[in-house]
Order: structure tokens, then sequence, then C-alpha cells
């Protein structure tokens, strides 16, 4: 075996010969062609929350852990993947799913705030709880522009 260093660019190359470089990169969000959005970043830092949270949860009950970490980071995915949807009724789909994500997070982060002995993270829940209003808000909306397109 020779002691070459691994080129990943090479070998990618090798199996998919395009121009990486001419390739233009995706604005990064918050720039003027991808402007900041409200849900996007407050589940965003939600998401962020969660990881934490699951890491000290994991010493107590690693199922809940990552059932939680799961679902809420699935809230912002989804969030962030509606942005890009195809169709308002696309939009609203991807937005039912991260509502309900939104749910069973809320759901089981109450469950382990009943236990005195799992760790307690009083400022994730509160924001956890601060989102419903913003879904319901965004959900209706669109329910209304869906109906209005019908008529």
């Amino acid at each position: 075996m020779d002691n070459e260093e691994f080129n990943a660019d090479e070998w990618l190359r090798s199996f998919w010969p395009i121009e990486w470089e001419a390739a233009e990169p995706q604005a990064p969000y918050g720039q003027p062609q991808r402007p900041r959005n409200p849900v996007v970043d407050e589940t965003f830092q939600m998401a962020s929350r969660v990881m934490d949270y699951s890491e000290a949860l994991e010493k107590r009950n690693a199922t809940f852990a990552d059932q939680i970490l799961r679902s809420g980071t699935s809230v912002g995915s989804h969030t962030r993947e509606a942005q890009g949807a195809e169709s308002l009724a696309d939009f609203q789909h991807k937005m039912k799913i991260a509502h309900k994500e939104l749910e069973e997070t809320d759901y089981r982060l109450d469950l382990c705030h009943l236990k005195p002995h799992y760790p307690l993270d009083r400022e994730l829940v509160a924001q956890t709880k601060r989102l419903f209003p913003l879904f319901n808000s965004i959900l209706a909306t669109t329910r209304l522009r869906i109906n209005e397109k019908k008529r």
C-alpha cells in the first residue's frame, strides 16, 4: 500500500466527472437571495437545544433521548423543507408534518419533566410551546389561501 494522500475530489470525479468549481454555490441563508424566516430560525434554535437536552437525557433513558432527538430536530428540517415547496398544498402538507413532530416533541418533553430524576430544561419546554401559536397561524393562513384559490 502506498503512502499517497487520499484526494476525495479526484476519487469522486472518477465516478462523476463534472466541474465542481463551475457549480454555483447556494446563497447563504439570510442573504437577499435567501431571506431569513422567523419560523425556520426558531425551529433551528429549538433543534439545537433539543440536541443538547438529548445528550443530557441519554444518561437516564437512551430510548427517550433518541425519540426526542428525532422528533425535535425533525420539526426544523420539515419546516425548512416546506420553504421549497412546489405548491401551496405541498407547503401545507410539509408544515402539517412539522406540526405533528412538534406535538410529539412537546408530549415527550412533558413526560420527561414529570420525572424528578430526569434532566430539566424549562427554556426548551417554553420554546417548544411558543411555536404552537406560530404553527397554528401559518396553517390557518395557508388553509385560507388554498380555499381562496378554490373559489
